[in-house]
């Protein structure tokens, strides 16, 4: 519950000093956790979500108040909301925590914060659970504590209006998803790629269509925002072909081997001669059968 008044208290803050009377975190989909429940359930439900605060409803608040020179002094803040995705992702997601690979690098920052929270590299009892819950919670009211001061910082700054219509950018630039997968329905049809999923592309390249957005010093973000995604179906779309060899076995016929691959090689030359659907891809490559 401490959290949660901290929570509605800088949204108070920021609703107060920006002119879009934005909050930094608003509403967030998921139920606040039962932390009287099963110590367990109540730990990995309590950093869901908190990784909601932090990840998405607060995505740009949040950002905006850690790229603050005050908090880039504060290296346990930061540390925090790393540990908070690293949290959700070991307790949500398959991890392979292979010799020098991302996920091992998950399971080392879980790990480390477990043994200084409960001095256990993962808990397995009731009691571990119950100690990590209580210092993840304490270091979340930290963090937002930290964020707080930082909003405050602004209203008594001199350049209190300069750094506002910042923080408003950032927030006018952070567009909903439906608002970019139009982008994308547009401009793959005008492109003549019909068959491109606009959903699909998008979660799979958001990080970088969203990341242009923000740092663009194009007025229009809209035109902006289309020639990102433009170079990214150029990139990325171009070296998809619409058919996999599995195709080629099921509809055309052919047995697995040399020569599924020899078609799949003639098909990337039909491809990017002329884009089309993959039924019309299969039907070119039907002459081809008893050739390649």
């Amino acid at each position: 519950m401490e959290f949660v008044r901290l929570r509605e208290h800088i949204d108070d803050l920021a609703r107060a000093l920006l002119a879009s009377a934005t909050p930094v975190f608003g509403t967030v989909s998921l139920s606040t956790p039962n932390v009287d429940a099963a110590p367990e359930l109540a730990f990995i439900r309590t950093a869901s979500w908190l990784y909601s605060h932090y990840k998405e409803a607060g995505r740009v608040g949040v950002k905006f108040l850690m790229d603050r020179p005050a908090v880039q002094s504060l290296p346990e803040i930061r540390s925090h909301e790393r540990l908070v995705h690293a949290l959700r992702t070991w307790s949500q997601h398959t991890i392979n925590p292979a010799s020098g690979n991302h996920d091992r690098g998950i399971l080392k920052t879980c790990s480390d914060w477990f043994e200084g929270a409960c001095a256990v590299l993962l808990p397995s009892s009731d009691e571990d659970w119950r100690r990590a819950l209580h210092v993840l919670l304490g270091e979340a009211c930290e963090f937002v504590s930290q964020l707080t001061k930082q909003v405050e910082d602004i209203r008594a700054d001199d350049a209190r209006a300069q750094i506002c219509q910042q923080w408003e950018d950032r927030i006018s630039r952070d567009w909903p998803a439906h608002r970019f997968h139009e982008i994308v329905s547009t401009v793959a049809s005008d492109m003549g790629r019909n068959t491109i999923d606009p959903v699909a592309l998008f979660r799979r390249s958001e990080n970088e269509i969203r990341r242009v957005l923000r740092i663009t010093n194009e007025s229009d973000l809209e035109f902006a925002a289309r020639q990102c995604i433009e170079r990214v179906l150029l990139t990325e779309v171009s070296k998809l072909l619409p058919i996999t060899g599995r195709d080629i076995i099921d509809t055309l016929g052919v047995e697995p081997g040399q020569k599924v691959g020899d078609l799949l090689q003639e098909a990337r030359k039909i491809y990017e001669e002329h884009q089309c659907t993959r039924d019309q891809l299969l039907d070119r490559l039907v002459p081809l059968v008893g050739s390649a």
